[in-house]
């Protein structure tokens, strides 16, 4: 059998109190794409920083091409040919493609000492054209789309001799179209002999994009499968190590009185006489492409973007939805795309942000009574199933999915009755994301409505009770629970 480009043998790693690694291995062959999944906290991360130089195991091998390495460092990563793409992208957005490309090794003029630009740009589009990329070396990072930068550092990886590509949630961002797009640069990598390590909490993309998927739980390796032989419930069973009779627990629920009417809801420019019901017990999601116009809904409903025509009602009053306190006082939360730069403040402890949108209820005057804080936010950690040490603990240290239960456990606390959700389960493991959708479903249970926005199409079409469908800013079709497909959202979001 061919030998492995990449081994990781027996790696083992303990935290004080935590086994995060007990005796995992993995391999990787030239010109595959070897997926990565597990729940947050499998131990994904703490395998790929000792890959990364980040991290030394306390036992175990690491093996390049047959041959023994020893990584004290990441340049030593770097060294052997490996490179890593994060979500959180390190482009310098201040400075052009080429210099992005080149930083620290930029042409120049002999005997002058001064960057040959001419060249740095035609070197750059030599790059470029040879992984069939369609940049312009002179345009500014900072213009580019999330995608774009995504490309540009996997040219960037590949100009420096990567062999060797590890992508951390690549498409988290992503539409359906740059994410498809994005699997054709890599697919291109890998005819050039490139191995890749895909590692992605959107199971579907994993079948679209790996030959083999290894799955980690609580430490240590379930299995490695072929892609091709393996099912979405298998997966999802080796991950969290229970059958999940249904993955999307939709429930049938009675639909109540309407919570909130939108009357040609019009932003010059970007929304066009936008018009949708909400009733309590029911799930309406928004579906569009990127730029179609779907989160400057939310965003308007929630007064975070002024609209210049149209109609907002809420239980039959209208709403005048000057900002976010307006919204708050007539029991509207908002859960945004990106809780950590809108939802959370990660440097303070979980009570603080569970409680810091209802403050005011905390106490009387200016005097904040700490045992009923306490009391709800311990409450609250039970109630959403947050996993944290302490309600002391500071956010940034807990897992994304445990992130995002905060988000919904502060919206809960403020008592809200009309929730915005926005992409609710991005960047969160599938364990997290049955809870979320479970907690969902309870509201609506309870007499709450939800608008929410997912990239997702399984996850749209399995919870929305009604899907309304934008492009370029238009309501272009309307679909029941029985009457979505794919095929049908797809078509109305490109009119």
């Amino acid at each position: 059998m061919e030998q492995p480009l990449l081994e990781m043998r027996n790696i083992s790693k303990q935290f004080p109190g935590v086994q995060a690694l007990k005796d995992v291995s993995i391999d990787l062959h030239a010109g595959e794409v070897l997926g990565l999944v597990g729940e947050n906290g499998a131990g994904k991360s703490t395998l790929i920083k000792i890959l990364a130089g980040d991290y030394q195991a306390d036992s175990g091998d690491i093996l390049i091409n047959g041959r023994k390495v020893d990584f004290r460092s990441p340049s030593d990563a770097a060294d052997m040919g490996i490179r890593f793409i994060y979500q959180e992208l390190v482009t310098l957005d201040t400075l052009t493609v080429a210099e992005n490309l080149f930083v620290g090794h930029l042409p120049t003029r002999w005997g002058l000492g001064t960057v040959d630009w001419k060249a740095a740009n035609d070197n750059a589009r030599d790059v470029l054209r040879r992984m069939n990329i369609d940049l312009d070396p002179r345009t500014v990072v900072g213009d580019l789309s999330v995608h774009q930068k995504q490309v540009l550092e996997i040219a960037k990886a590949i100009h420096k001799k990567a062999t060797i590509l590890v992508m951390d949630e690549p498409t988290a961002a992503l539409g359906e179209e740059d994410t498809n797009s994005l699997f054709k640069v890599i697919r291109g990598l890998t005819e050039q002999g490139v191995g890749v390590i895909h590692i992605s909490h959107r199971l579907k993309e994993v079948f679209d994009i790996t030959d083999r998927v290894t799955v980690l739980r609580d430490g240590r390796r379930i299995d490695t499968v072929k892609t091709d032989s393996a099912t979405m419930p298998q997966l999802i069973a080796m991950m969290v190590g229970r059958e999940l009779a249904e993955f999307y627990p939709k429930r049938t629920l009675p639909i109540g009185e309407l919570l909130m009417e939108v009357k040609d809801l019009t932003i010059n420019g970007i929304l066009d006489k936008v018009s949708f019901t909400l009733r309590s017990g029911e799930i309406v999601g928004l579906f569009g492409l990127l730029g179609s116009g779907r989160m400057n809904v939310l965003r308007a409903l929630y007064g975070l973007d002024r609209h210049d025509a149209g109609e907002i009602s809420v239980r039959g009053n209208p709403a005048a939805m000057t900002g976010p306190n307006a919204a708050l006082a007539r029991g509207i939360g908002y859960m945004p795309i990106d809780r950590k730069l809108e939802g959370l403040a990660l440097a303070l402890p979980v009570s603080w942000n569970v409680t810091m949108a209802n403050i005011d209820g905390m106490g009387t005057g200016f005097v904040l009574n700490r045992k009923l804080e306490r009391r709800k936010v311990e409450q609250w950690v039970k109630d959403v199933s947050i996993r944290t040490p302490d309600i002391a603990t500071e956010v940034n240290s807990l897992s994304g999915g445990n992130q995002q239960k905060i988000v919904l456990a502060k919206l809960l606390e403020t008592g809200s009755k009309i929730f915005l959700v926005n992409e609710p389960t991005r960047g969160i493991d599938v364990g997290a994301k049955v809870d979320i959708y479970q907690m969902m479903e309870n509201l609506c249970e309870q007499g709450a409505g939800i608008v929410m926005i997912s990239s997702e199409l399984p996850e749209m079409l399995s919870m929305a009770d009604r899907i309304i469908v934008i492009a370029k800013g238009r309501v272009t079709a309307a679909f029941s629970h029985q009457e979505a497909t794919q095929e049908k959202l797809l078509q109305a979001a490109t009119l």
